[in-house]
């Protein structure tokens, strides 16, 4: 049976989190409700941030150049509301120092401003541990699920695996059913030459 209604709902694709980066103009305070970071390699690919794929990358393919970023889930007091925090490898650096002191990026409070108005000026972060006893924080939400949303793939097609830049790595992997020679014939065909196939 389908259903149908007259209004149209409050969150058409199910719980979503709105990507926040550090705005050039002015600073983001934030504290962050993640245990730890989650990075995978991006493309800015045809206008927008897009994950590598790690078996069959178009950009990779158009010689587009990968970057590594760090995603985790953020409170924002002053917004009322959680959203997903994206950084770049050098930007995590803070965080990675605090997740080692501390155990846990959880309850980590941090500012983030750009060094000038540029849009892709460096980012300085500061962080230090938040007052909790003034707030309670809620739970953290489904970052893998949140970034599936965001870019528009399967949850399925994420996995994290292994650690990269100090982070769990996570890979999206599309189009599971190609078979191994489809996948060496499409490596050989990219002309970049910087990605081996390695064997099952």
């Amino acid at each position: 049976m389908f259903n149908f209604q007259n209004d149209p709902p409050k969150d058409p694709r199910g719980t979503s989190l709105t990507l926040m980066r550090t705005p050039a103009n002015r600073g983001l305070t934030a504290i962050i409700l993640s245990d730890d970071l989650l990075g995978t390699n991006t493309h800015f690919y045809h206008g927008r941030t897009r994950p590598c794929n790690n078996e069959e990358c178009d950009a990779c393919a158009d010689g587009m150049p990968w970057r590594w970023h760090a995603y985790f889930a953020i409170w924002s007091p002053s917004l009322n509301r959680a959203a997903l925090f994206e950084c770049t490898a050098q930007a995590a650096e803070p965080f990675k120092l605090y997740r080692d002191a501390y155990g846990t990026l959880r309850g980590c409070q941090f500012a983030a401003k750009r060094a000038t108005t540029a849009a892709n000026s460096r980012v300085i972060i500061t962080t230090r541990r938040a007052d909790l006893e003034k707030i309670h924080l809620p739970d953290a939400p489904n970052v893998i699920k949140a970034l599936s949303i965001i870019w528009n793939i399967s949850i399925d097609e994420c996995q994290i695996e292994g650690q990269q830049k100090d982070a769990p790595h996570l890979a999206i992997r599309q189009d599971l059913s190609r078979t191994k020679d489809q996948v060496e014939y499409s490596a050989r065909h990219r002309g970049n030459g910087q990605r081996q196939v390695i064997p099952d």
